[in-house]
């Protein structure tokens, strides 16, 4: 049976299905506004109400996202493993050089295309990261404006309601072409994971997934597996089985197997010599 690595837990899937159903939602309400005419609307223009319904929807998939996004942010700062999914998250030099490397893999520069071991989030997905946070402030603030029109241009000038209706539109375009075009094709289409990646379901990747995507992590892990955990035959010298290595001065306290040794064979030839006084 293949070793799996746990890349997505149970809380983060969640996380995960709520964004997916929450932007579905968005996108197809959005757009619906925009072009009326188009024949993928009709379901919703040919229902009685059923603009005034895709408003509704699309407010309050706008308002479950930003509090999706709300918990997010208790969830990055406040458990320990959302603080290593954002200390792993931050760009590095390294991502500049995969990401140099990768492109000269595709335009076949490197021949053979040379092997890069990616960190636990590679470069793609530092970007599309960035890219939903800067997107989701963008599209609430710009949102929020749209919704409550009557009461923002009570203080500012209608030009300033034109600019974020423009800017809701196309970062709209661009956040849609971003999920179809990048990471459609990193989750479905590309060969390597095709048909589909299942950690967003599973939670789980591959040895062999974890080896063509997030390479330096798997050794990292394997790494760490290996410093905490003594196998068998590496064991048989204290006993077989396994145990679990204690390090430096610990190990020394806890099982001091030398000094033990020494204070018995020392007092054995202590009572060897005794002689009564």
């Amino acid at each position: 049976m293949a070793k799996k690595y746990l890349r997505m837990t149970l809380n983060e899937r969640v996380q995960h299905i709520n964004l997916f159903i929450n932007f579905t939602i968005l996108v197809i309400t959005g757009f619906a506004l925009k072009y009326p005419e188009a024949f993928w609307v009709s379901p919703i223009t040919d229902v009685p109400g059923g603009m005034t319904l895709r408003g509704f929807l699309h407010r309050l998939s706008g308002v479950a996202i930003v509090t999706l996004g709300g918990y997010h942010i208790l969830y990055m700062l406040f458990t320990q493993r959302g603080r290593g999914i954002l200390k792993d998250m931050v760009p590095v030099v390294k991502d500049l050089r995969d990401a140099w490397e990768t492109l000269k893999n595709n335009l076949f520069i490197n021949r053979p295309a040379k092997e890069i071991k990616m960190p636990r989030f590679n470069f793609r997905e530092k970007a599309e990261y960035l890219g939903l946070i800067w997107g989701t402030i963008v599209m609430t603030v710009t949102g929020f404006i749209l919704w409550f029109e009557v009461e923002w241009l009570k203080f500012f000038p209608k030009w300033t309601f034109d600019v974020a209706r423009a800017i809701h539109f196309y970062e709209a375009i661009l956040a849609t072409l971003t999920i179809i075009v990048w990471h459609f094709y990193s989750v479905i289409f590309n060969p390597d994971v095709y048909p589909m990646s299942w950690a967003w379901i599973t939670g789980h990747l591959t040895e062999h997934e974890m080896e063509k995507e997030h390479g330096l992590e798997l050794e990292r892990l394997k790494a760490e597996e290996k410093g905490k955990l003594v196998e068998f035959g590496e064991a048989a010298a204290v006993g077989g089985g396994r145990v679990y290595p204690l390090r430096g001065e610990r190990r020394e306290k806890i099982f001091p197997i030398k000094r033990l040794y020494g204070t018995v064979q020392g007092l054995n030839q202590t009572i060897k010599n005794w002689k009564g006084e």
